[in-house]
């Protein structure tokens, strides 16, 4: 009964995405591929992208964006969350300033960058941390506040140390918090650092794309959005394994 529950669960996604694939062949029946290429004419497109090398460059280097993005995101928001979680009074300050960076459109602060920064990279930086530092942080002070009072209240009589405190205490209220945090702001920032790079940038994904479509090369922006949508559900895929793996058993 359990294995094919199983079974019924892994082909769901594949069902879903035939479906998809049927609409989307079925849609693009009614237009011409100038206007809504098929799933053939994107897989063309994409394999000609392979095989003259134009595929890698975007890639590694909207992948690197997203990368430095996501570091400094989560250096940033967990550093000021820890702070505001165990000060009232750092959290008065930090905790106004965050929520007007939630506020601000994204857009808006791609118009600074570009002014601050120019186009070459830092800006497509800068916006994807200003966009996931928010969820860093107030996902941060949650996992703060939710350490147990008893256990450091124990920890406080038996005069256990800092570090031993955060590994044994602090840490294990955080995790779930952080997972949660990662897994929303990996797409959110996927996505962000595409459309940073399609509005400002000269080199990555997003500005090959935007070449596309000022060249109508429909077949090419469906090659890239089917990149794009890999890449993004990859990841999320490979965070979700190893975020929640099972820890080993401990030896008796």
């Amino acid at each position: 009964m359990m294995a094919s529950t199983t079974r019924r669960n892994g082909l769901r996604p594949i069902s879903a995405a035939l479906l998809l694939l049927l609409v989307w062949a079925g849609a693009a029946r009614l237009y011409p591929p100038v206007i809504l290429p098929g799933p053939i004419e994107t897989l063309q497109a994409l394999a000609a992208l392979v095989a003259e090398g134009a595929l890698w460059e975007p890639l590694k280097r909207t992948i690197a964006r997203f990368a430095a993005g996501f570091a400094l995101a989560f250096l940033l928001g967990a550093g000021l969350g820890v702070a505001a979680g165990w000060r009232d009074s750092v959290q008065a300050y930090i905790r106004p300033a965050i929520s007007l960076l939630q506020a601000v459109p994204p857009v808006s602060w791609m118009l600074l960058a570009i002014m601050w920064l120019g186009t070459n990279g830092g800006a497509q930086v800068l916006i994807v941390t200003i966009a996931l530092v928010p969820v860093f942080f107030f996902n941060t002070v949650e996992g703060v506040r939710q350490a147990p009072r008893e256990l450091l209240e124990m920890a406080a009589v038996y005069q256990v140390g800092t570090g031993k405190r955060i590994a044994g205490i602090y840490m294990p209220a955080l995790k779930p918090f952080w997972s949660a945090a990662v897994m929303v702001n990996l797409g959110m920032g996927w996505k962000t650092v595409v459309m940073a790079e399609l509005i400002s940038g000269h080199t990555g994904i997003g500005a090959s794309m935007n070449t596309a479509r000022i060249y109508l090369e429909m077949p090419d922006v469906m090659a890239w959005t089917l990149v794009i949508a890999l890449l993004g559900l990859s990841m999320e895929q490979i965070a979700r394994k190893l975020l929640h793996r099972k820890e080993p058993a401990a030896a008796d």
